[in-house]
């Protein structure tokens, strides 16, 4: 064989007396060729000067221990928005081959700084909801793990956070029903509660101004404690109705829309209103509720990557925010029932 032509598969078949299969199933390593033919084959490869591909080793996945926290106050009635969460994170954290630990954590452990997990060593955390400051600078302070918050954001440096489009989508809802004719308003919730809360009022805020529609801005039902701790919501009904109710989640626009049936007063016919979340597809009475969707599948999803990006030595990407849609129910008037109910009263 000549020193400047490459050595090929068949010229070492040729001399070993055994098919190109066999010889390529030799070198590599396969099943199917025996301990004597295979240490032949090598040695007229080595011999003939063949070069001897490298072939990589399979990487294994690497098994994270994912923590996973939530306040207690969101998930003590069910169904709940962020325990769907939790379940499409563990499904996703399950499918990359790690695991999760799940930690609930009430008021009390979260004001005395105790430790969470017990004692579990994690790679990572995801913090689903709101918690004191107090609370994750403790969690920084104590672990190197990095920290994704979920539907929660802050400006502190070093934490991923990913949050639905609170503001954003407060405004397109509160705007699409400008544009029906609507004129007179009424948000309930409790803007100081939650972060959250406090931007979908600022994006029906924003909304209101836009089309100078500035006395309806001080129209609100509180629905919650300020506080945020105590997530037990009660709505009293005003004396005078609004044309709309624009509720900042679907669990107070259900409330609602039992106590105005407890009194008489019909949805759609006699006031409208729409939620957020798209958490509640019913109401009691079998209105489909107009609302705003946020997509838990994605925010689940990009949470977990964003966690396993920081896990492996990747910079934080601060804030993250998800648009979702507005999906049309039963619960607003069209404007052309609606000028019938004007005309018939």
């Amino acid at each position: 064989m000549s020193r400047g032509k490459a050595v090929k598969l068949k010229d070492i078949a040729l001399e070993a007396g055994v098919s190109i299969v066999t010889v390529s199933n030799a070198l590599k390593g396969k099943k199917g060729v025996s301990p004597a033919m295979r240490e032949n084959i090598c040695m007229i490869a080595q011999r003939m000067g063949y070069q001897m591909r490298q072939v990589k080793a399979p990487v294994e996945k690497e098994c994270y221990m994912v923590g996973v926290l939530v306040a207690e106050h969101y998930v003590r009635e069910f169904p709940s928005f962020y325990m769907d969460i939790y379940k499409w994170v563990a499904q996703d954290v399950t499918r990359k081959g790690s695991l999760t630990v799940f930690e609930v954590v009430n008021a009390e452990r979260e004001r005395v700084l105790s430790d969470v997990f017990s004692g579990v060593r994690v790679d990572g955390m995801i913090a689903i909801g709101q918690f004191s400051g107090e609370f994750l600078n403790m969690l920084r302070e104590r672990s190197s793990a990095p920290i994704v918050c979920v539907d929660y954001y802050d400006v502190e440096p070093g934490v991923d956070y990913i949050v639905t489009d609170s503001y954003g989508g407060m405004q397109q809802m509160t705007e699409s029903l400008i544009l029906q004719g609507f004129r007179r308003f009424c948000f309930v919730g409790t803007p100081q509660a939650t972060r959250n809360i406090m931007d979908r009022y600022m994006g029906y805020c924003k909304a209101l101004e836009k089309y100078g529609l500035y006395e309806e801005q001080r129209n609100i039902l509180f629905d919650r404690e300020a506080s945020g701790t105590d997530y037990r919501l009660d709505v009293e009904l005003p004396d005078r109705l609004p044309e709309v109710f624009v509720c900042n989640c679907d669990k107070t626009a259900k409330l609602l829309a039992e106590k105005l049936s407890h009194a008489g007063i019909r949805v759609p016919e006699d006031v409208s209103i729409t939620g957020f979340d798209h958490y509640y597809s019913q109401l009691a009475s079998g209105l489909s509720l107009t609302t705003y969707e946020n997509d838990e599948r994605g925010i689940a999803q990009i949470s977990v990557n964003t966690l396993f990006k920081r896990i492996k030595g990747k910079e934080p990407e601060g804030i993250r925010v998800l648009e979702g849609k507005i999906i049309e129910g039963d619960t607003v008037l069209r404007k052309e029932d609606r000028y019938k109910c004007q005309r018939q009263s």
